[in-house]
């Protein structure tokens, strides 16, 4: 009697967990099945001719910025040196531990405050600097992702098509299984069909969302390294 009754006790959980796993599979299958296929429309709309190779124009630096870049090298040169120098006249005076003089002279308060001032335009140029120099890195990552998104979309939708067939053709368990669960809760509104559709259609957006996301990271990012190294021998 103790183990008939644990059982019963036990079938509830175990129909609450094939109840939402219907539920998950349905909400998954519509959701994935319109994304693929309204993505990939949109992005055969939207980068159909999208150009397959970067312009060298719209990635690397413009003419006002190499001048701005040269002209912001060439101050932190100076500042450095400028630096160099403010080190070499307080070397006779003691410092503190965050190498800045100690104050209780008054060249040492005057070169304090112009380690300060300097140190605070390093750090603003060395930032304006960095921008510029990762301009191009950035705009080359903002070209791939057009057209990373457009090759996934069309291996998701070469996926979905393959699977879909894949299961009508062969029935597999897991189609059949996922047919069963998914009638189960609709049976009621959905035609009966010969076919497990509806089993395929699972199996085909599950497999087709895994395959896009991983299309997408892959082409990401070989293509990015792929013009990054074109762009960087040019």
């Amino acid at each position: 009697m103790t183990a008939m009754s644990r059982k019963k006790k036990q079938n509830p959980i175990g129909l609450l967990i094939i109840w939402l796993l219907s539920l998950l599979l349905i909400i998954f299958t519509v959701l994935a099945t319109l994304v693929i296929w309204l993505g990939w429309v949109a992005c055969e709309l939207l980068y159909g001719k999208y150009p397959r190779t970067p312009a060298e124009a719209d990635i690397l630096l413009q003419e006002y910025e190499e001048e701005e870049l040269t002209q912001v090298e060439a101050h932190i040169e100076q500042i450095e040196k400028r630096l160099t120098r403010v080190a070499s006249e307080g070397q006779h005076l003691r410092r503190r531990k965050d190498g800045m003089f100690h104050a209780g002279s008054a060249l040492g308060a005057k070169l304090n405050a112009e380690a300060n001032e300097l140190l605070q335009d390093l750090s603003d140029s060395k930032a304006i600097c960095h921008e510029l120099l990762t301009l191009p890195d950035e705009r080359l990552r903002d070209w791939t992702v057009p057209l990373s998104r457009l090759i996934a979309f069309r291996w998701a939708v070469a996926t979905y098509i393959s699977c879909g067939l894949y299961g009508l053709a062969l029935k597999p368990s897991s189609v059949v299984l996922m047919q069963g669960l998914i009638l189960d809760w609709l049976g009621k509104y959905l035609p009966s069909l010969p076919l497990p559709i509806y089993g395929a259609m699972a199996l085909a957006s599950i497999v087709s969302a895994c395959i896009g996301g991983a299309a997408y990271l892959f082409y990401n990012r070989f293509i990015y390294n792929h013009y990054s190294s074109q762009l960087e021998d040019s």
